[in-house]
């Protein structure tokens, strides 16, 4: 739910958005970043063979699992790195934005979708 507030909040108010994330570009945020989603990939991945979509899920989930390793290891070497990209995000303008987050509640809803309890005929 978290997750999905991020992403309406970056639809509705990029300008906020891009200040929190400006704001962020700390090697402590960095990590932090990196073990929720290493958290979430790994629950994705344990969660996934009971799962409406198991193989999808377990797939998001490995997605999920190294995009938090590699936050972790942006975090030790790579936070200039950081500063220069979201300085050059934040110039590309609201539209951009908005569509940069748009993934956020989307995939959000689809690991609600498939973790959700199956209906059974009456």
């Amino acid at each position: 739910m978290l997750i999905v507030t991020f992403g309406v909040f970056g639809i509705v108010a990029p300008s906020g958005f891009v200040w929190v994330a400006e704001r962020s570009v700390t090697s402590s945020v960095f990590y932090l970043a990196a073990m929720v989603r290493v958290a979430f990939g790994l629950i994705l991945i344990s969660v996934a063979s009971s799962s409406r979509t198991p193989r999808t899920l377990r797939v998001l989930g490995y997605i999920i699992l190294i995009v938090g390793i590699t936050t972790a290891l942006a975090g030790l070497v790579a936070i200039e790195g950081a500063h220069a990209i979201i300085e050059s995000w934040s110039r590309q303008g609201s539209g951009v934005i908005r569509l940069s987050v748009i993934p956020l509640p989307i995939l959000c809803g689809f690991a609600a979708y498939a973790c959700a309890p199956t209906r059974r005929a009456a």
